[in-house]
């Protein structure tokens, strides 16, 4: 039975909360304890955060869904489409890249993901200067291409392959390293797919160890004797994880999806973040660490907003590149496959021949924003709910118009019923001011005077006698020994005259 569609609700996830309370708190004490660092606090860093406090949110604007057949209305609110920092619209982003990489992107051949480690000494370099992390790009995949060319013996292999930079780990420290989703094996121009046999990946290590120091160096980033130093190490720190399992299989889809999704993923989870309103406290759970044996960490609301923008990148900065067959340049100009396949001639006895696959034509050219799945699609897909089924007579519903005045705003959520709790109605004016339009007004004196307290010091003008203006051509008679004029009418009643 399919499930029904529930908008979310951002103010009840225990990260809006944490921000909520404890932006103010962070600005506040930016300068003193965070920018050590973070340094100085980017304008696109404050502008994310806001972006994140409005997403989904009705107060901010929304479009009306309506069914036509029922009436029966239904208010969809914007998202922040940012990443990084807001999980909603980072997860959706996630999602349709990650399909994109595993239909248009990858080939169907086997993949292998590689994480790439660098020790904690070098981390440090890269925490305020964060265009240096290209050097880890420029390092590791052509380390690994060199590695596939030396162990197949291919001087004109290319491999094919999706870099992405990671500066998290557990309990969001800083730990700046790479995951690279390869094929694994080389291409040749021949239209022949080269399998990596199993390997020891110590040669590679050494290999991405020294091309990197020597970086580093050239960079101006390390001392000669730093480097020495570094080359001395018996464990060096740098390492290659290869994920330990074999590779996923060329027909599987699902898995290149799975691998390329754990490449963009978030530098944070949900699921992870216990909110206490009472202490102002957030608890993060993740696994056992080794150094303080226990699975969680305890952060104050300001440290842990801190500690997450911490893996914001830079605005314009790229964190996932494109290599080798895989590159925008090689998808562009790639010829067609021949359908046959190419055999090389038998090799001698001595040398065993290398492993090899027909590589199928390539995949079809198709750009990411053409794939992008629909907002209907993707929650059906998610959630096994249609958003646009209406709930009274299972009609499809459709926009009708976008809402963004904040009168309008105010309007139909007064009509839903949404208004309070969503709307944190701003301070009247002091008054006097109109009821109706919540706007200041300039009353007469004697209004002004009934408002103000008799207590209020400095109004003793409101009981002193004022000369008559050009702007008050019937002014009032203040003095004390003023009293109204009585004429009696001669039936028994008397005309009280209040002012002359």
């Amino acid at each position: 039975m399919p499930s029904v569609y529930q908008p979310r609700r951002p103010r009840a996830s225990p990260l809006w909360q944490l921000v909520h309370h404890g932006w103010k708190d962070f600005l506040a004490d930016y300068e003193k304890h965070h920018r050590k660092s973070l340094g100085p606090l980017r304008p696109n860093t404050a502008a994310t955060v806001q972006s994140f406090l409005r997403c989904g949110d009705l107060a901010a604007g929304f479009t009306r869904l309506q069914c036509p057949d029922c009436g029966h209305e239904r208010l969809l609110a914007f998202t922040c489409k940012g990443r990084h920092f807001c999980p909603s619209c980072h997860q959706r982003r996630t999602r349709t890249t990650g399909e994109w990489i595993a239909t248009a992107v990858c080939h169907e051949v086997p993949h292998r993901q590689f994480v790439f480690t660098i020790p904690k000494v070098l981390r440090g370099i890269f925490r305020k200067r964060r265009h240096l992390l290209t050097l880890l790009f420029h390092n590791a995949t052509p380390t690994r291409q060199d590695a596939f060319r030396i162990r197949l013996g291919l001087p004109v292999g290319r491999i094919g392959a999706i870099a992405g930079v990671h500066t998290f780990g557990d309990y969001l420290i800083f730990h700046p390293h790479l995951h690279v989703l390869a094929a694994d094996g080389l291409f040749t121009p021949d239209g022949r797919f080269h399998c990596m046999p199993a390997e020891d990946l110590t040669p590679a290590i050494n290999l991405f160890r020294h091309h990197f120091l020597h970086s580093l160096r050239d960079a101006k980033l390390i001392s000669p004797r730093k480097l020495a130093d570094l080359l001395a190490w018996k464990h060096s720190g740098f390492h290659i994880h290869d994920g330990g399992e074999k590779p996923v299989p060329a027909h599987d889809n699902a898995g290149r999806k799975r691998l390329a999704e754990y490449l963009l993923r978030h530098p944070f989870s949900l699921q992870k973040i216990t909110w206490n309103p009472t202490t102002k406290t957030v608890i993060y759970r993740s696994k056992r660490h080794y150094n303080t044996k226990r699975n969680f960490e305890i952060f104050k609301a300001p440290d842990f907003i801190a500690a997450a923008l911490l893996h914001l990148p830079p605005k314009g900065q790229q964190t996932v590149r494109y290599y080798g067959l895989y590159s925008n340049k090689s998808r562009g100009q790639i010829s067609p496959i021949p359908d046959r396949i190419i055999r090389l001639p038998n090799p001698p006895p001595e040398k065993p021949p290398p492993a090899q696959i027909l590589l199928i034509p390539a995949p079809p050219k198709r750009r990411a924003c053409d794939m992008r799945p629909l907002w209907r699609d993707l929650i059906l897909t998610v959630w096994g709910g249609d958003p646009l089924e209406c709930p009274c007579c299972k009609g499809t519903m459709k926009p009708v118009r976008t809402i963004l005045r904040r009168e309008e705003i105010q309007f139909f959520l007064r009509l839903h019923g949404l208004w309070e709790g969503i709307i944190h109605l701003p301070r009247p004016p002091p008054p006097p001011f109109d009821i109706e339009t919540v706007e200041p007004i300039e009353p007469p004196w004697q209004a002004v005077k009934e408002w103000i307290p008799d207590d209020e010091p400095d109004l003793n003008w409101f009981n002193q006698a004022r000369p008559p203006s050009e702007s008050e051509p019937d002014p009032f008679d203040q003095s004390p020994t003023w009293q109204p004029e009585e004429i009696p009418l001669g039936d028994g009643r008397t005309l009280v005259l209040d002012f002359t």
